[in-house]
């Protein structure tokens, strides 16, 4: 579900778990959600830098 690099992202982030086994019903998906949400960078145009393109491509599998 996840790639290695999103995989990676979130465990800079601080996130740990198993993220491609997780169940839909999971609640450690509003941790994820939460923590990276908060990472979305945007430069002074509100143009996404190329980290906010990995957090919505996470936030995007997101059930």
């Amino acid at each position: 579900m996840f790639t290695e690099q999103e995989i990676e992202f979130m465990k800079s982030l601080g996130l740990d778990c198993d993220f491609n086994n997780l169940s839909k019903d999971d609640d450690y998906w509003i941790d994820i959600e939460d923590t990276v949400a908060d990472a979305l960078e945007f430069d002074a145009n509100d143009n996404p830098l190329p980290i906010t393109l990995v957090c919505e491509a996470i936030l995007d599998k997101i059930p």
